[in-house]
């Protein structure tokens, strides 16, 4: 038994890590767009979303050590 959803999603989604770009499939594509247009309508001021520029980086690790 095959599943698929048959909805079509209004958004399309790119993915790079490390530079490198990872080819995404309808399913991850449409999960991954709307996971983050989810959690940026809780947002104040986030109203009609058009375009999303996400940019997640590690951060440089602390000089101080504890």
């Amino acid at each position: 038994m095959e599943c698929e959803s048959k909805q079509e999603s209004n958004f399309s989604a790119e993915l790079e890590v490390n530079g490198c770009k990872i080819a995404l499939n309808r399913f991850v594509e449409s999960f991954i767009s709307q996971a983050i247009i989810g959690m940026l309508a809780s947002l104040r001021g986030v109203d009609v979303v058009e375009t999303i520029d996400l940019k997640i980086s590690k951060k440089a690790e602390s000089s101080q050590a504890q």
